[in-house]
């Protein structure tokens, strides 16, 4: 068709579309038009003027069937046929509000639940980060092999960057780490960083107030650092409100004073993915932060790693290139950097090191490391219930079809075609999913964020979350769920539709409601039985690993015992004897009403980023074996209920001036020593000069620190009292007889009326250990609400089918009845038929689930993935269900009077 015709049609399609009628009436005047045109030939010829009319007309070749072909050639009647089929199905929905209410709140659960957890995936683990081109981005540090952090000195980092060819630009930060903030008077805590000059223009930063870093405060060669900092927009908000004079404001860190000199945009988080750069400094005030004196010295430590490093890719260059030229880079560099005392080269084990590069897309993220999988498996067993409520309104929907034989029968006897009821079906289907999908994704947005709220509240102690806006992913995650939905329960009432016989149809009675599902709709509702029991089962298994998780003994006693968070105020340790000062802390809080014993510990139990060393016997050359390590006061064991077997507790007389001392772990003990000998005999921590030579003056029961999933690891305990230096911002555990809200206030001000310290947190252990299982208790949580979603739409699927086999076999009761059939022994027949259909959706359900649950184990704690307990209690809740969905309607229908049952039809 050329190009000016197709200008030409495209104001008749329009007008076909949206003023049909004005487009029908023009046609209608063109063809009389027409037709009065060859009337007149025909009479200047000499005919008639009926003889000259009726030529004209067979000419034409008919007016109704000329104006269908010219409403053909517009090409938009598949359109209107689409419309007309919308408001058909909606003028049916509007005369059925129950099934479509039913159905929309099915559609609306089930979309929208597989959204958020989509979004949530999205947000957490497939995004890359906001920045431009981020596919460029390769990280780069060293590692010790087996430990994850991998890092860099300057010296380090500036070698890499002046030997590589591969990337436009390096660039280099440190951080993440929370410190006291002071604004106008008010203290609070905040995320500090610390980066270098290409940091914001590698990363594509623009500010929205002010500026941002310049190559004077970038200086890393200067005698000082310079004191400015710029803000990020959440952070400008909060503690600001927004105020735009926020620029050349001071801002003190930990005491320090620095100046705002801007703020970045809106969903700027530099390198992270999980939370916005609240603060940021030049990388040479790292040197404040770090209390050090000597700003030069500090910043060329050659075999200190402390930085984080990427660089951005130059076009056409490749990760495997980058991989490639930096490795080749790094053994000369390490070699250089290499330290000259070879305690500290033990220590760090640096000539072990190696370089890691990979890509820095997607950020850094703690979210991420802990929530992948999870988050996978959840989205798989969400998906089942998607699959399920397809199968369910499939259901449905083949009861409304079987209701409408009559009206189908008329159609085709009409000269509709059985593609023509087949599509006015999926467009019904499309159309009930699409108003479905809608409320789904308003459930999906709440849901998402308030998922997110959760877990970053749980883990971070500053405000965070993963980035959840809209983006392609969750666009066209959500089309494709709402179009597969549609068209999959579309289906089998479409296929029935074509299948109707239209003869049969119309010589059933108009008050005939159809033959009823017949075999499709039974098949339909063993399968959302087997796929109820395939998702009830991974729901099942999880809820079970986590309650064995929070019955595990920990070796310690967890009731009444708090946890208490301790922050430094600026400069609060200046000039302080810590082990004197902690030693007042705890007697002032012991010494509270209704506190039992107070006690301090280094890392705090619960901590998912525990302290993990090697240890040996001392003078010995083994390998060592792996202990957790954890530094306590006194008062430690005691407060947790850790109960000494032999030898003597730490005492505050244990000092730095004292000999070095340690309390073990039974099993540590009995791996270390089988003989039971172990008091008195020494120990070392192999990558630590300072922890040698340790004496062991007393063994305590086995406990689980950190990781309750672990089995009570070896664990070696250390005074504090002799590690002045380690005692910062440690916890305070505090075994108490009153509730958390009763004791807070107190608990406060003995801590803080001493102006070091103020309380940061205050919860009870309990609580802490749950929230190093926060994988399990979000997994187990979501597992159970598609669990119950998908136990409920079996529900619903199986009263539903019941019910309308009822409704078709009210005649044959009431026979069965009036010739004499008990109303027990009627029900017992429909019972049965309901069980026999249970059966076989556990038949074929329970082998898919011994499969899918094999995929679980490894996340599974304390049980098989075969656990019959689990199995044994899916089976009887689809019993109890396919029991109460066949009672109803059978009680219903063996309650008709068998004489009104026999005049039903």
């Amino acid at each position: 068709m050329r190009p000016e015709h197709w200008l030409y049609t495209i104001p008749l399609r329009l007008r076909s579309l949206f003023r049909r009628a004005q487009a029908d009436q023009e046609l209608d005047d063109e063809l009389r038009d027409h037709l009065q045109q060859k009337t007149e030939e025909y009479l200047a010829q000499g005919l008639t003027q009926e003889g000259a009319h009726r030529r004209a007309r067979l000419d034409l070749g008919g007016i109704e069937q000329t104006k269908e072909k010219c409403r053909d050639a517009r090409r938009v009647n598949w359109i209107q046929d689409f419309v007309q089929d919308l408001h058909f199905g909606l003028r049916l929905l509007r005369k059925s509000p129950g099934s479509f209410v039913v159905a929309f709140v099915i559609l609306a659960l089930a979309i929208g639940a597989n959204t958020a957890i989509f979004s949530l995936l999205d947000g957490v683990v497939l995004r890359d980060l906001p920045v431009p081109h981020p596919d460029q981005l390769v990280r780069f540090g060293a590692h010790v092999p087996g430990d994850d952090y991998a890092a860099l000195s300057l010296p380090m980092f500036q070698e890499l960057s002046r030997g590589q060819r591969v990337f436009s630009g390096t660039f280099a930060w440190w951080g993440d780490g929370v410190f006291n903030a002071e604004m106008d008077g008010r203290l609070a805590q905040a995320d500090v960083w610390c980066a270098d000059n290409n940091f914001y223009p590698e990363l594509g930063a623009v500010p929205e107030i002010g500026r941002l870093f310049n190559a004077d405060e970038e200086n890393l060669s200067a005698a000082a650092p310079a004191q400015v900092a710029v803000l990020s927009y959440g952070f400008w908000e909060r503690h600001y409100g927004g105020s735009r004079d926020v620029i050349g404001k001071t801002l003190k860190i930990e005491g320090i004073p620095f100046t705002i000199v801007g703020v970045t945009r809106k969903g700027f988080t530099g390198i992270s993915a999980d939370f916005e750069l609240e603060v940021t400094l030049p990388l040479p005030a790292t040197q404040l932060l770090e209390d050090e004196p000597d700003l030069q010295k500090y910043l060329r430590r050659p075999s200190a790693r402390w930085l984080q490093a990427a660089g951005r890719l130059k076009p056409g260059a490749t990760l495997e290139q980058a991989r490639a030229q930096l490795d080749a880079l790094w053994p000369a560099i390490r070699q250089e950097m290499a330290p000259t005392d070879n305690a500290i080269a033990e220590l760090g084990r640096f000539r072990e090191l190696q370089l890691r590069v990979e890509s820095g897309a997607k950020g850094e993220s703690l979210l991420r490391g802990r929530f992948a999988k999870p988050l996978y498996i959840v989205l798989a067993i969400s998906g089942l219930v998607l699959l399920l409520a397809c199968v369910n309104l499939a259901s449905l929907m083949l009861a409304r079809a079987a209701s409408r034989n009559h009206e189908f029968g008329v159609r085709v006897a009409l000269g509709a075609s059985r593609a023509r009821l087949a599509r006015q079906m999926m467009t019904e289907s499309v159309a009930l999913s699409v108003a479905g999908s809608v409320a789904g994704c308003l459930l999906a947005y709440w849901a998402s964020r308030g998922l997110a709220g959760l877990i970053a509240g749980e883990i971070f102690s500053i405000p965070a979350a993963p980035n959840l806006s809209p983006d392609w992913r969750i666009a066209g995650f959500t089309a494709s769920a709402t179009i597969l939905t549609g068209v999959l329960f579309g289906l089998a009432p479409a296929w029935r539709a074509t299948r109707e016989d239209g003869n049969a149809a119309l010589q059933q009675s108009g008050r005939t409601l159809g033959h009823g599902t017949g075999a499709l709709g039974k098949g339909l509702i063993v399968t959302q039985l087997a796929l109820s029991v395939v998702s009830l089962a991974c729901g099942g298994l999880f809820i079970r690993s986590l309650e064995k998780l929070r019955t595990v003994d920990p070796g310690f006693h967890t009731r009444n015992l708090l946890a208490v968070g301790l922050f430094a105020k600026p400069n609060a340790y200046k000039n302080l004897s810590l082990v004197d000062y902690y030693h007042t802390v705890t007697e002032r809080v012991s010494h509270l009403p209704g506190v039992l014993s107070a006690g301090m510990v280094r890392t705090g139990i619960g901590n998912i980023l525990e302290n993990i060393e090697r240890v040996r016997i001392s003078g010995s050359d083994t390998e060592g074996l792996e202990a957790d390590f954890e530094m306590g006061t006194p008062e430690f064991f005691e407060t947790a209920g850790i109960t000494l077997l032999r030898g003597r507790n730490f005492s505050w007389q244990d000092d730095e001036h004292a000999p070095r001392v340690a309390i073990v772990s039974q099993n540590l003990a009995e791996k270390l020593f089988p003989g039971g000998k172990a008091l008195g005999q020494r120990l070392d921590v192999m990558n630590a000069r300072n922890w040698r030579n340790l004496q062991i003056i007393g063994v305590v029961t086995n406990a689980s620190l950190y990781d309750i999933r672990k089995q009570k690891p070896p664990t070696v305990y250390l005074p504090s009292t002799q590690y002045g230096d380690f005692m910062e911002e440690p916890s305070m555990l505090v075994r108490t007889e009153l509730p958390p809200a009763a004791i807070a206030g107190a608990l406060r001000e003995a801590v803080e009326s001493l102006g070091r310290e103020y309380i940061s947190s205050i919860h009870t252990v309990r609580q802490s250990i749950d929230r190093s299982i926060l994988q399990e208790r979000i997994t187990a949580m979501l597992s159970a609400f598609f669990g119950a979603l998908a136990l409920l739409l079996a529900a619903i699927g199986l009263y539903g089918l019941m019910a309308c086999a009822m409704t078709q076999r009210t005649r044959e009761i009431g026979i069965r009845m009036a010739l004499g059939a008990e109303r027990g022994r009627v029900l017992k027949m429909i019972l049965r038929e309901t069980l026999v259909l249970v059966g076989a959706g556990v038949g074929i359900g329970l082998p898919c689930a011994l499969v899918a649950t094999r995929l679980l184990g490894h996340m599974l704690y304390g049980l098989s993935p075969n656990d019959a307990v689990t199995l044994a209690c899916v089976v009887g809740a689809l019993v109890a269900v396919g029991v109460l969905a066949g009672y109803l309607p059978a009680r219903r229908a063996t309650r008709v009077d068998p004489m009104v049952a026999l005049r039903y039809e």
